[in-house]
Order: C-alpha cells, then sequence, then structure tokens
C-alpha cells in the first residue's frame, strides 16, 4: 500500500542563526515511513509533531504508507533507505518485537535503525465488557481464574503488540484466557462491543468514547502512574497485578548510518515541537503522554525493550512467520 500526504509550510521567517546553520538540511521533502495504516496512532501522533515542525522551520515532509505484514513491509523499508536524512520511520515498540518473532527479517538487531526521537507513550488499558458486571481487576482475574480458559481477549493478530502484552497479563496474574487474532485492533473493538469477546488491551485513543458511553469497562492502567483522562482508573499495581507495564510508545527512527549532525537537528526540532502547548493539549487529550529522552536514552529503551518482549515471547512459545 502506497500513499503520500505532504505536510508543509513554506516562506516562514527564520533567524540568520538559524537559517544560516540549517539551510541545507534538509534540501527537499524528507520521507516519512509510516508502516502501518494510515489514521492508526502512530500517524496522528507524528502528524501532529510534523505539522508544528514544518511551521516553526518552513521544512517539507511527506508520509509515506507502507503498511502490512506487522510493521514488517515498512520498517524492512526503512532498514534499506539510504541514510541520507531524507526518510525517517514512524517506529513504536513493535520493531522491537519482530527479530524474536521472525526468523525471515534481513534485520535482527534494533541498531538497524537509527534513534531520532522517542514522542509519546501510550500505556494500555485492561478493558471488559460490561455484561462481566466485575467491578475491579481482582474480581476479573478470581473469575478467569475459576473458570480457565472460559474467557477469551482479542488482538490486531498473532504477534502483535496487543497479542504479546496481554501474554504477559496472562504470565503475571497466572490466567489461561483464549486468544481470538483479529486483522487489526478496530475488529476486536468491534467484537468486544458486540459481546464477542470478554477483555481486550489496547490505548485509550480508539477506545475513549466507548468508555464514556459506558460500553467498555476499564479494569486498570498498565503504567506507574494513573492517566490524566481518566484519573480514577487504578494502575495495575493499585489494581492487583503489581509490576505489570505494558503499552506502546511512538518516535521517529532514521536508517542506520545518517549522518549524527542530521539525526541531532531532528530530534531538537522534536523536542521543541513536543515543549508547545498545543501539541501537549492535543496528545493528553488523545490519552497519549508525551515523552521527552535523549538519543541515546531512546536507543537504549529499543535495546531494553527488544530484550524483554523476546523473553515474553519464548515463554509463551510464539512465532509469527
Amino acid at each position: 500500500m502506497l500513499r503520500r500526504d505532504f505536510i508543509s509550510c513554506a516562506g516562514l521567517l527564520l533567524t540568520s542563526s538559524v537559517a544560516s546553520a540549517q539551510s541545507d538540511y534538509p534540501n527537499r521533502p524528507v520521507r516519512i515511513l509510516n508502516p502501518f495504516a494510515p489514521g492508526g496512532s502512530g500517524d496522528i501522533v507524528v502528524r501532529t509533531v510534523i505539522q508544528k515542525i514544518s511551521q516553526n522551520t518552513g521544512k517539507s515532509f511527506a508520509i509515506e504508507v507502507r503498511s502490512g505484514a506487522a510493521g514488517k513491509i515498512g520498517y524492512e523499508a526503512g532498514t534499506r533507505s539510504a541514510p541520507d536524512g531524507h526518510t525517517l520511520v514512524i517506529t513504536d515498540t513493535t520493531f522491537t518485537m519482530l527479530p524474536a518473532l521472525q526468523s525471515q527479517l534481513h534485520w535482527q538487531s534494533t541498531d538497524a535503525l537509527s534513534p531520532v526521537a522517542v514522542l509519546v507513550s501510550s500505556p494500555f488499558l485492561i478493558l471488559v465488557r460490561p455484561e462481566l458486571k466485575v467491578g475491579s481487576l481482582k474480581d476479573f482475574i478470581e473469575m478467569a481464574r475459576a473458570n480457565p480458559g472460559k474467557f477469551n481477549y482479542g488482538s490486531a493478530g498473532i504477534g502483535s503488540i496487543n497479542h504479546i502484552a496481554t501474554e504477559l497479563f496472562k504470565q503475571e496474574a497466572r490466567l489461561h484466557l483464549t486468544h481470538v487474532p483479529f486483522k487489526g485492533m478496530t475488529e476486536a473493538v468491534a467484537a468486544i462491543l458486540g459481546d464477542q469477546l470478554d477483555v481486550i488491551l489496547i490505548g485509550i485513543l480508539p477506545v475513549s468514547a466507548h468508555i464514556k458511553a459506558g460500553k467498555l469497562v476499564p479494569l486498570a492502567v498498565a503504567s506507574p502512574q494513573r492517566l490524566s483522562s481518566l484519573p480514577t482508573i487504578p494502575t495495575a499495581d493499585e489494581a492487583g497485578v503489581p509490576g505489570y507495564r505494558a503499552g506502546n510508545w511512538f518516535g521517529l527512527t532514521a536508517p542506520k548510518g545518517t549522518p549524527t549532525e542530521y539525526l541531532d537537528w531532528l530530534h531538537r526540532q522534536c523536542e521543541q515541537a513536543l515543549s508547545s502547548p498545543e501539541v501537549r493539549e492535543r496528545l493528553l487529550a488523545a490519552g497519549l503522554v508525551p515523552a521527552t529522552s535523549t538519543r541515546e536514552q531512546f536507543g537504549k529503551t529499543m535495546e531494553d525493550d527488544a530484550k524483554r518482549w523476546a523473553n515474553v515471547i519464548r515463554t509463551a512459545g510464539l512465532r509469527a512467520e
């Protein structure tokens, strides 16, 4: 699938020092590969940030969809692209999971893409359908333990981040739940709304309206802190599964070998955009937590996540060839 959307802003006045320092980069639109379908959380996050960068710098960016195979197609395209500073990749936690899930990759390490900036984190909510009539995560765990295999959960497919995050939940809560894979979380959400599923783990953005309408019941958020957009929902620590952390992050990476000065410039622009009040407000309203870190810290996050999720994947015996 191939689609380009141009986000540009020209004719803005820059200070002479900034214009002089950056006049030669980027000297054409920067291509941003999106490994997933348009309109998803990562797409929304990057558009929000890139629009601000374009306004601040007058530079142009082109978002190009390369979706399919749980992100593999887009990531493959990114790792094979020229490291000239004019290709970026919308990257999420899935990138760190793929090497443990698939042997047919031409890369087997997260350093195949160089970190530019992590933009947001999106903690997962543990949601059930109202018909279960459970008032807390502890209630659901007790019910599920008493009925092993009776309750099912949905994911965006075998090896998807929602699948693996729920497998970790099963391991840490000592549960036996039946997995029902779908082609995407849009289908899984529709299934739980139609009483075909019992539980899903997902970020707040796709389900916030259903929560407000009482069609889905959030039992906990899998993060160290509560969400500002759902302050009454306890963390997994508070709800009875100490230490359970799951969710997604979204950031930008570049092909390995991209010049450091380009990566540093892009990182500074991302940080500046994220500090903008209107950008932060828009992201927080969507249940996304703006993140700031150095490029080195982002690289360490990818490396640590690869090790963590590889262990979960091995324990669950998962493969997604």
